[in-house]
């Protein structure tokens, strides 16, 4: 199956989608994640998006397709998109290309996701996400997989974070009818434990 995770940050999407890749073994493609892999290398692709990122703006679509379309491509049993499409000329380019089976749509109060955004903490040795509220380290500050420094991301601080939570607000409300028409759409409360939701997310993919 072709399935959306679509919401605002700190919804939990990519958590939800990493446990129905799982699950299923269909493919993960999380656009933030493979942006941060382009600017850790410094690539072109990764130096453009940067600036737009750490001011709390989305990456323009010219770079999202750029970034996305091989991944989507090589997926070829399925695959679950996390945080796209963003916008209408996102929506239009992924519907006119895949057929989507069902779109998750994770609703959160803008005071709920601030405040998960503002726990996320990243390893800046090996990578490793943390959440302070949800699976924090062992020891404060200290990664448990390799003892690296762990450091807030520039666009997990509070002003990009509602930059950014304004800016999704304002461009997906126009998505949701454009997903609405083409795929089943599933609102889903996103203030509730992990477990619970994943739950429900099973229950609709096997209907």
């Amino acid at each position: 199956m072709n399935v959306i995770f679509l919401g605002v940050q700190g919804s939990g999407k990519g958590t939800q989608a990493k446990l129905l890749s799982e699950k299923f073994g269909w493919p993960h493609i999380n656009v933030g994640e493979k942006f941060r892999e382009h600017i850790a290398k410094q690539t072109k692709l990764g130096k453009q998006a940067e600036d737009f990122i750490n001011k709390g703006k989305l990456v323009p679509d010219e770079f999202v397709f750029k970034m996305i379309e091989p991944a989507l491509q090589n997926a070829t049993r399925g695959f679950i998109l996390d945080g796209f499409p963003r916008t209408e000329k996102q929506a239009y380019f992924l519907l006119d290309k895949f057929t989507i089976d069902i779109c998750f749509n994770l609703k959160l109060p803008k005071s709920v996701a601030i405040t998960r955004i503002q726990a996320r903490r990243h390893c800046s040795s090996c990578h490793k996400d943390y959440n302070l509220l949800f699976n924090p380290p062992k020891q404060d500050g200290i990664c448990d997989l390799c003892g690296g420094e762990l450091v807030q991301r520039d666009d997990d601080k509070k002003e990009a974070i509602e930059k950014r939570i304004e800016e999704f607000h304002k461009t997906t409300k126009k998505v949701i009818p454009i997903l609405k028409e083409k795929c089943r759409f599933v609102d889903l409360d996103a203030d509730r434990p992990l477990e619970v939701i994943h739950k429900n997310v099973i229950e609709e993919i096997k209907k």
